[in-house]
Protein backbone atom coordinates (compact mmCIF):
# COMPACT_ATOMS: atom_id res chain seq x y z
CA UNK A 1 0.00 0.00 0.00
CA UNK A 2 2.58 2.48 1.07
CA UNK A 3 4.21 1.52 -2.52
CA UNK A 4 1.93 2.18 -4.45
CA UNK A 5 0.69 5.81 -2.88
CA UNK A 6 4.62 6.53 -2.89
CA UNK A 7 4.46 5.84 -7.12
CA UNK A 8 1.23 7.78 -7.29
CA UNK A 9 2.78 10.39 -5.60
CA UNK A 10 5.59 10.15 -8.18
CA UNK A 11 3.43 10.29 -11.04
CA UNK A 12 1.08 13.25 -9.56
CA UNK A 13 4.92 15.23 -9.03
CA UNK A 14 6.04 13.88 -12.67
CA UNK A 15 2.96 15.41 -14.42
CA UNK A 16 2.96 18.86 -12.26
CA UNK A 17 6.46 19.47 -13.05
CA UNK A 18 6.52 18.91 -16.84
CA UNK A 19 3.09 20.58 -17.36
CA UNK A 20 4.91 23.87 -15.59
CA UNK A 21 7.72 22.90 -18.39
CA UNK A 22 5.60 22.21 -21.48
CA UNK A 23 5.11 25.91 -23.25
CA UNK A 24 8.74 26.76 -22.58
CA UNK A 25 10.90 23.30 -22.69
CA UNK A 26 11.78 23.52 -26.44
CA UNK A 27 13.04 26.48 -25.60
CA UNK A 28 14.77 25.90 -22.43
CA UNK A 29 16.45 22.53 -23.52
CA UNK A 30 17.05 23.25 -27.52
CA UNK A 31 20.32 22.01 -27.45
CA UNK A 32 20.31 18.96 -25.33
CA UNK A 33 17.07 17.58 -26.95
CA UNK A 34 18.29 18.10 -30.14
CA UNK A 35 21.45 16.20 -29.52
CA UNK A 36 19.86 13.69 -27.90
CA UNK A 37 17.12 13.14 -30.59
CA UNK A 38 19.38 13.29 -33.60
CA UNK A 39 21.40 9.93 -32.02
CA UNK A 40 17.52 8.22 -31.54
CA UNK A 41 16.75 9.50 -35.28
CA UNK A 42 20.51 8.23 -36.65
CA UNK A 43 20.16 4.66 -34.84
CA UNK A 44 16.10 4.10 -36.21
CA UNK A 45 17.45 3.62 -39.68
CA UNK A 46 14.12 4.54 -41.14
CA UNK A 47 13.44 3.37 -44.60
CA UNK A 48 10.13 6.22 -44.61
CA UNK A 49 7.40 4.23 -44.39
CA UNK A 50 7.24 2.62 -40.60
CA UNK A 51 4.68 2.60 -38.21
CA UNK A 52 6.93 4.23 -35.14
CA UNK A 53 6.17 4.63 -31.51
CA UNK A 54 8.25 7.54 -29.45
CA UNK A 55 7.62 6.48 -25.56
CA UNK A 56 7.52 9.25 -23.34
CA UNK A 57 7.32 11.95 -26.46
CA UNK A 58 6.84 14.96 -24.23
CA UNK A 59 6.60 17.98 -26.64
CA UNK A 60 7.06 15.68 -29.97
CA UNK A 61 10.11 17.49 -30.58
CA UNK A 62 11.26 13.71 -32.12
CA UNK A 63 8.15 13.55 -33.83
CA UNK A 64 9.33 16.36 -35.49
CA UNK A 65 12.48 15.69 -36.51
CA UNK A 66 11.16 12.14 -38.26
CA UNK A 67 8.54 13.71 -40.12
CA UNK A 68 11.04 16.67 -41.72
CA UNK A 69 12.48 13.61 -42.97
CA UNK A 70 10.02 10.81 -43.37
CA UNK A 71 6.74 12.78 -44.15
CA UNK A 72 5.45 9.34 -45.29
CA UNK A 73 5.85 7.37 -41.81
CA UNK A 74 3.40 6.83 -39.15
CA UNK A 75 4.07 8.39 -36.15
CA UNK A 76 2.10 7.89 -32.03
CA UNK A 77 3.57 10.04 -29.80
CA UNK A 78 2.77 9.05 -26.11
CA UNK A 79 3.61 9.97 -22.54
CA UNK A 80 2.01 11.21 -19.08
CA UNK A 81 1.54 15.35 -19.74
CA UNK A 82 -1.38 16.52 -20.84
CA UNK A 83 0.18 20.03 -21.27
CA UNK A 84 3.05 17.96 -23.44
CA UNK A 85 0.74 16.39 -25.21
CA UNK A 86 -1.28 20.11 -26.03
CA UNK A 87 1.87 21.70 -27.22
CA UNK A 88 2.83 18.11 -29.28
CA UNK A 89 -0.56 18.31 -31.12
CA UNK A 90 -0.38 21.82 -31.91
CA UNK A 91 2.97 21.09 -34.03
CA UNK A 92 1.00 19.49 -36.39
CA UNK A 93 -2.38 20.13 -36.66
CA UNK A 94 -3.77 18.74 -40.09
CA UNK A 95 -1.03 16.06 -39.99
CA UNK A 96 -3.17 12.79 -40.59
CA UNK A 97 -0.10 9.90 -40.18
CA UNK A 98 1.00 12.26 -36.51
CA UNK A 99 -0.60 11.21 -33.40
CA UNK A 100 -0.43 11.77 -29.89
CA UNK A 101 -2.45 9.75 -26.60
CA UNK A 102 -1.92 9.86 -23.00
CA UNK A 103 -0.29 6.54 -21.53
CA UNK A 104 2.19 5.58 -19.32
CA UNK A 105 5.19 3.36 -20.30
CA UNK A 106 5.20 0.30 -18.34
CA UNK A 107 1.63 -0.29 -19.56
CA UNK A 108 1.38 1.09 -23.31
CA UNK A 109 -2.45 1.36 -24.45
CA UNK A 110 -1.59 -0.20 -27.93
CA UNK A 111 -2.49 -3.87 -29.65
CA UNK A 112 0.67 -6.59 -29.83
CA UNK A 113 3.06 -5.78 -32.51
CA UNK A 114 1.44 -2.49 -33.52
CA UNK A 115 4.88 -0.79 -34.60
CA UNK A 116 7.61 -1.06 -36.88
CA UNK A 117 9.84 0.54 -34.47
CA UNK A 118 9.82 2.11 -30.61
CA UNK A 119 11.97 4.39 -29.53
CA UNK A 120 12.00 6.39 -25.86
CA UNK A 121 13.97 9.30 -25.67
CA UNK A 122 15.36 10.96 -21.68
CA UNK A 123 12.76 9.29 -19.73
CA UNK A 124 14.21 6.20 -18.78
CA UNK A 125 15.16 7.90 -15.60
CA UNK A 126 11.56 8.52 -14.77
CA UNK A 127 10.83 4.83 -15.06
CA UNK A 128 9.86 2.89 -12.14
CA UNK A 129 10.59 -0.71 -14.07
CA UNK A 130 12.61 -0.83 -16.63
CA UNK A 131 11.97 -4.14 -16.81
CA UNK A 132 8.44 -3.45 -17.52
CA UNK A 133 9.36 -0.82 -20.02
CA UNK A 134 10.97 -2.88 -21.88
CA UNK A 135 8.39 -5.97 -22.00
CA UNK A 136 5.77 -3.22 -23.06
CA UNK A 137 8.14 -2.27 -25.82
CA UNK A 138 9.18 -5.28 -26.73
CA UNK A 139 5.04 -6.76 -26.66
CA UNK A 140 4.00 -3.65 -29.31
CA UNK A 141 7.04 -4.16 -31.82
CA UNK A 142 6.10 -6.46 -34.71
CA UNK A 143 9.34 -9.32 -35.06
CA UNK A 144 13.00 -8.07 -36.26
CA UNK A 145 11.10 -4.52 -35.00
CA UNK A 146 13.92 -2.12 -33.73
CA UNK A 147 13.78 -0.59 -30.20
CA UNK A 148 16.30 2.53 -29.59
CA UNK A 149 16.43 3.84 -26.41
CA UNK A 150 18.04 7.37 -24.97
CA UNK A 151 18.91 8.25 -21.56
CA UNK A 152 21.24 9.37 -19.08
CA UNK A 153 24.17 6.96 -18.20
CA UNK A 154 25.32 6.18 -14.22
CA UNK A 155 29.07 4.56 -15.85
CA UNK A 156 30.47 8.71 -16.03
CA UNK A 157 31.15 9.53 -12.98
CA UNK A 158 30.05 12.54 -12.75
CA UNK A 159 26.54 11.04 -13.43
CA UNK A 160 27.09 8.32 -10.45
CA UNK A 161 27.56 11.92 -8.66
CA UNK A 162 24.28 13.75 -10.15
CA UNK A 163 22.39 10.20 -9.31
CA UNK A 164 22.68 10.38 -5.67
CA UNK A 165 21.71 14.12 -5.42
CA UNK A 166 18.56 13.86 -7.98
CA UNK A 167 17.23 11.40 -5.38
CA UNK A 168 17.47 13.88 -2.91
CA UNK A 169 16.34 16.39 -4.35
CA UNK A 170 13.67 15.51 -7.51
CA UNK A 171 10.95 13.76 -6.51
CA UNK A 172 9.98 12.98 -9.88
CA UNK A 173 13.84 11.06 -10.56
CA UNK A 174 13.54 7.70 -9.81
CA UNK A 175 17.35 6.14 -10.80
CA UNK A 176 19.87 6.39 -13.34
CA UNK A 177 20.63 3.08 -15.15
CA UNK A 178 24.08 1.84 -16.38
CA UNK A 179 24.34 0.47 -19.74
CA UNK A 180 25.34 -3.12 -18.88
CA UNK A 181 21.77 -2.72 -16.57
CA UNK A 182 20.05 -2.23 -19.83
CA UNK A 183 21.83 -4.86 -21.82
CA UNK A 184 21.01 -7.13 -19.44
CA UNK A 185 17.27 -6.15 -18.72
CA UNK A 186 16.77 -6.69 -22.48
CA UNK A 187 18.49 -9.99 -22.44
CA UNK A 188 15.98 -11.43 -19.61
CA UNK A 189 12.96 -10.27 -21.92
CA UNK A 190 14.71 -11.56 -25.20
CA UNK A 191 15.47 -8.46 -27.02
CA UNK A 192 19.09 -8.63 -29.08
CA UNK A 193 21.60 -5.63 -28.24
CA UNK A 194 22.74 -4.53 -31.23
CA UNK A 195 24.91 -1.59 -30.34
CA UNK A 196 25.34 0.27 -27.14
CA UNK A 197 27.16 3.59 -27.59
CA UNK A 198 28.19 6.67 -25.22
CA UNK A 199 28.49 10.26 -25.69
CA UNK A 200 28.06 13.00 -24.28
CA UNK A 201 26.34 16.04 -24.07
CA UNK A 202 27.54 19.49 -22.71
CA UNK A 203 28.08 20.99 -20.24
CA UNK A 204 27.52 17.52 -18.00
CA UNK A 205 25.44 14.71 -19.41
CA UNK A 206 26.83 11.47 -19.46
CA UNK A 207 24.54 9.63 -21.84
CA UNK A 208 24.09 6.08 -23.91
CA UNK A 209 22.01 5.34 -26.77
CA UNK A 210 21.50 0.91 -26.93
CA UNK A 211 19.79 -0.20 -29.93
CA UNK A 212 17.75 -3.66 -29.65
CA UNK A 213 15.43 -5.62 -31.76
CA UNK A 214 12.90 -8.57 -31.09
CA UNK A 215 13.72 -11.81 -31.91
CA UNK A 216 11.05 -13.25 -35.02
CA UNK A 217 8.97 -15.19 -33.38
CA UNK A 218 9.41 -18.99 -34.37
Amino acid sequence: MGAAMGDESRHAQTVRHFGRLAGTYDDRHHHYTQQTLRQALEALRLSGTERVLDVGCGTGELARLIHERHSRATLVGLDVTPKMLEVAREKFQGVADVTFSLGQAESLPFAPEDFDAVVSCNMLHHVRSVDGLLRECARVLRPQGRLVIVDWCRDAWHCRLAHYWLRLAKRSYVTMYRASELVDCAGRIGLIVEDVHRFFVPPYFGMMRVVMTKQQAS
